[in-house]
């Protein structure tokens, strides 16, 4: 989503950009090395460049999810930085810094100097955490990831032949809902339903990975669940063709939008999800998919075995998601919602 926003952004401001590149695999994401340390400097220093000697620039910068490794780079690159610009616009992708710093108390002055008082603040949707209102931001917009799948995306499908096939994307955590898919589909199979089931993903921790196949095993599944690995660009899309739902059962704590969702809805797949933060704002329960409690792959599994069931009843939710893809989440969404929210910027300098 960064790329999307730089690369159409370009086209109508000045934009420098300066890459993050802390971690090099999603295993490592969120953890202490030295090498983060040089890296660290490095993006302060190539900031102070980018900004260089004006200061009527506005450093626009995504926090990370609020652990405390990442979190206290947040507060040293903010605090060595915002200083030579004009204002910050800081940009959640990932929420809840307002709620570790509840828990953080021996941080929260540290964290109210790094983020407080950000020009402007951008959630993903309505029931994403407040944190630009807890960090008392001048401005506070909503605005939903949006991508561009017109090009690729076929219309939706009327009905598959043969086992009804469920698609999973996403990191392979169990926050992320791993281990809930594995107790729904042996549900699934206990009641008889014929499915086939493929996750797309990169593991998190190689104990996750070592338990999950030791489960896969135990629920007697092997042979209906299928891990094949991160994949993007065409064989990405290929994965959603050849799906008839997608299960996003996430639990993340941190989680605001989840563009796999999107992903879905644009190829025409009703979507299973946690009633959670992100997915309540993106699926109209009943209508492009169902929400489930997060905790419940009873119900997970109900919902999966009613659309198993139903050609029809997938076929309406498909073309509701489509069609509410098209409305809301399209990259021209996206970009009108992000010029609206920087025009508020450009008024207040006017």
């Amino acid at each position: 989503m960064i790329k999307v926003l730089v690369d159409n952004l370009s086209k109508i401001y000045d934009v420098r950009f300066v890459r993050m590149n802390f971690s090099d695999s999603v295993s490592s994401a969120g953890k202490f090395s030295i090498s983060k340390i040089w890296s660290l400097f490095a993006l302060i220093g190539y900031t102070w460049k980018a900004l260089g000697t004006r200061r009527d620039r506005y450093l626009y910068y995504p926090p990370a999810s609020p652990n405390l490794v990442p979190v206290l780079r947040d507060i040293f690159f903010l605090l060595l930085t915002r200083l030579f610009c004009k204002g910050v616009i800081l940009h959640f992708h990932a929420g809840g810094v307002s709620r570790f710093s509840e828990t953080h108390f021996w941080l929260r002055p540290w964290l109210r100097l790094a983020y407080g008082k950000m020009a402007l603040g951008i959630v993903n949707g309505e029931s994403c955490p407040d944190d630009p209102g807890y960090f008392k931001a001048k401005h506070t917009v909503v605005v939903p990831h949006g991508l561009d799948m017109a090009s690729t995306v076929p219309e939706p499908r009327l009905s598959c032949d043969g086992a009804f096939n469920i698609l999973y994307v996403g990191i392979h955590t169990e926050d992320k809902g791993l281990f809930t898919l594995l107790d729904t589909v042996r549900i699934l199979k206990q009641r008889g339903v014929d499915f086939k089931v493929r996750t797309v993903g990169s593991w998190y921790t190689d104990e996750e990975e070592k338990r999950f196949f030791r489960l896969r095993k135990d629920h007697g599944v092997e042979q209906a669940v299928d891990c094949v690995g991160r994949k993007t660009g065409d064989d990405l899309l290929r994965e959603y063709q050849r799906a008839d739902v997608l299960l996003f059962p996430t639990k993340y704590p941190w989680e605001t939008m989840g563009i796999v969702q999107l992903e879905a809805m644009a190829h025409g797949l009703p979507v299973v999800a946690s009633d959670w933060t992100g997915p309540r704002d993106v699926v109209v329960d009943g209508i492009t998919g169902y929400l489930c409690p997060h905790d419940r792959p009873d119900v997970f599994a109900d919902r999966l075995e009613l659309l198993s069931k139903d050609d029809a009843l997938r076929s309406r939710m498909g073309i509701a998601g489509r069609k509410r893809y098209n409305s809301m989440y399209t990259l021209e969404c996206y970009m009108k919602r992000l010029e609206k929210a920087f025009r508020i910027l450009e008024n207040c300098d006017g």
